[in-house]
Parts: C-alpha cells; structure tokens; sequence
C-alpha cells in the first residue's frame, strides 16, 4: 500500500467506497472524503506516475486547508510536471512516461505529425448551446478524431518513435493558435 512517500490507488479507492455519505454524516467526514477524493483524482489524472497506480502524499499538505485548494494554480503545476516528465522521457533507458497525458488531444490539435489519420476526415459532432454566446462540442473534443487507424496514418505510441517525431519536426508542423472553444 505505502512506498516511500507514495499510496498505492487502489487503497484509496477501497477506502472510498467503504464510506457512505449522508445528509447527516458529520462535516469533518465530509472534508475528510472531499479530500481523499482530490488526493486520487491527483494519482489518477493530473500528475500519475508512468503506471497511474500510485500517489504522492506530499500533495497532502496543499489539502490542509479544503477552503483555499481552489486558490492555488494547479493547472499551471500540471504543466510543470507534465514537462518535467516529458524530459525525463528523453533519458536513455526511460520507457513510460508519467503526466497527464490526457493533453493528448492538446498535442493532436497543435502537433501534425503525431496527430492520429493524417489527412483523415474529421468527425463533426454537432454541438449544444450552453447559454445565448457559448456552444460545446455535442461529444468529447477527442472525438473527433475518429478515424480508421493503421499503422501507416497513425503513429505508434513508443517513447523512440515520438521522440523521433519531435525531433525533426518544422516549424509548419506546429499549429500555432489559442485555444479552441
């Protein structure tokens, strides 16, 4: 379950569901929840290891306080450690790379040559009207890139391949714009 100063997250979820929470449990119990919540939602998606099967603990002192968490910038700290992993990823022997690699569908918008059916023909999902100025996507944004794959339109997953990719790369090849509504 522990190693080092990491939780494994399948102790944390067997934990959860072994709590029920009700209108009259007590509110101690409620952040105690709230926060274990935050703390697998930090090993699973904004900053797990290469396996997603561990969390750090250190991220328990930035849960001390439940009041102040939604001050702090965690987009920008899952940037720094999603970086941080992609160049560890250019260390000779490194295999895997840890991060939140849902950005993905960041790097398939802006990044053509690892962008998945090259010259495939997006998906239009539609999309719903949220209020009178903003539209959504009718489906997940990565949607549309719903393509038939094979191994000559898509690039193969390997840390060799993309980091080959990204190393002979051109500057047209990058899609420089702001994000996407």
């Amino acid at each position: 379950m522990l190693k080092g100063l990491r939780l494994q997250t399948s102790a944390i979820t067997s934990h959860l569901a072994a709590v029920e929470i009700t209108y009259n449990t007590p509110h101690d119990v409620v952040v105690q929840y709230a926060r274990t919540v935050v703390l697998l939602l930090f090993g699973g998606l904004m900053y797990p290891n290469s396996a997603g099967n561990y969390v750090s603990l250190l991220y328990l002192s930035k849960l001390e306080d439940i009041e102040t968490v939604r001050n702090y910038s965690w987009g920008s700290a899952v940037l720094a450690f999603l970086y941080r992993e992609l160049c560890n990823a250019g260390t000779k022997g490194k295999a895997a790379i840890g991060g939140a690699l849902q950005l993905q569908i960041w790097a398939w918008s802006r990044i053509t040559p690892v962008c998945p059916g090259l010259g495939a023909q997006r998906l239009f999902m539609g999309q719903v009207q949220m209020d009178n100025n903003r539209w959504l996507p009718a489906a997940p944004y990565g949607a549309i890139w719903n393509c038939q794959h094979t191994f000559t339109t898509t690039v193969r997953g390997t840390v060799r391949v993309i980091r080959k990719i990204l190393d002979e790369m051109q500057a047209d090849q990058f899609i420089w714009q702001p994000y996407d509504m």
